[in-house]
């Protein structure tokens, strides 16, 4: 019987055997990738293994050719055939297409071999969430793949690490390695990792606020089509699956809303704000924003004003603050404002330029 030969890497160390060799295999079912592994087909450095067994940076993990034949992913890419044996030196990652958007360097704020921090465009999902959308994800990864000697892995792929909205613009952290993805996550779980954004807020905010609230999803509530006084009480989203409401029930939302500026939008009252999230939930400052009085400007799902602008509504993830550690990643690292929020903001009579 054949094999194929793959050298576990660096950030195979410690992971187990079933959770690598899916990766490999992902057109085989369960049952037949644990049948796999119980008859023999798949050894690491030579001997039958269980699902459960960790592998080692540096191991041989062999798979008979016929399980990788039967998977058309195997040889999309990256094999190289010699003989009887096809030795892999990387497992094929899923692939943008010849016509996918290429990361630009001015996307890019930070990158080293853990992690790679980006400035968000609007209205580009960081992961595909309609037909024929180009995420971040799909550029990441295209960007991943063809950087020459990166591949550490055979089961590591890149990939976001927190979220943003679809119509959220600025930082965004991307793993480049196992390594980085455990640490950014912990850092985030413990709250090391501090959240900054910039929006613009309907209403005067005229001192910094906290906002302690419970955010929960909720099914069947209709979209606010426009800005009314009642519509801005109710802070509700409805969008195509799912809304989302602040009460007294579900996960606990923190943030801190710090005014810096005002101004005015077609006779209405606008604050640039500062907001620190302490917590991650999803559209939570949209949500607590307009429980509390401020609605995002031009955020009709939560009862802001509807505007004419190039973007709906103008909300920023400008900066996040790192803690010492041992990845080499600065202490601070900003994402600036796009175009279209800066012409905003000059046409709200605010400066950004002597505020930050």
């Amino acid at each position: 019987m054949n094999f194929i030969h793959l050298t576990a890497g660096a950030d195979d160390d410690g992971r187990r055997l079933d959770k690598i060799i899916r990766r490999f295999l992902n057109e085989e079912s369960l049952s037949q990738l644990y049948g796999a592994l119980r008859k023999g087909l798949v050894k690491v450095d030579g001997k039958k293994r269980a699902p459960d067994f960790h592998v080692a940076q540096g191991s041989d993990i062999a798979i008979a050719d016929f399980l990788a034949h039967g998977n058309k992913t195997a040889y999309s890419k990256g094999c190289q055939c010699e003989s009887a044996q096809i030795q892999v030196h990387s497992v094929p990652r899923a692939s943008c297409g010849g016509n996918a958007m290429r990361l630009s360097t001015d996307m890019i704020l930070f990158r080293n071999e853990h992690l790679l921090i980006l400035n968000k465009p609007y209205d580009v999902p960081v992961q595909k969430a309609r037909p024929g959308d180009v995420s971040l994800a799909d550029m990441v990864t295209a960007d991943y793949e063809a950087q020459s000697g990166k591949v550490n892995s055979l089961s590591f792929r890149p990939g976001p690490l927190h979220r943003l909205d679809r119509k959220t613009t600025g930082i965004i952290v991307f793993s480049q390695s196992l390594r980085g993805a455990r640490w950014f996550s912990e850092a985030i779980r413990t709250h090391a990792v501090r959240k900054i954004y910039l929006t613009l807020l309907q209403g005067n905010l005229k001192n910094e606020e906290t906002w302690r609230d419970c955010i929960e999803r909720t099914e069947g509530v209709a979209r606010n089509t426009d800005y009314t006084e009642n519509s801005a009480k109710n802070h509700t989203l409805s969008d195509n699956f799912y809304t989302v409401t602040v009460g007294t029930n579900g996960k606990e939302a923190r943030s801190v809303a710090t005014p810096l500026a005002w101004g005015s939008y077609e006779g209405v009252p606008v604050t640039l704000a500062k907001i620190e999230i302490g917590t991650g939930r999803k559209h939570q400052i949209r949500s607590q924003a307009a429980s509390h009085g401020f609605p995002l400007l031009g955020d009709t799902a939560y009862g802001g004003k509807r505007i004419h602008e190039e973007q709906d509504f103008f909300l920023h993830a400008h900066s996040l603050v790192f803690p010492e550690n041992p990845l080499e990643i600065p202490g601070k690292i900003k994402a600036d404002i796009s175009t279209f929020f800066a012409k905003m903001s000059e046409k709200c009579l605010i400066n950004f330029d002597s505020l930050l």
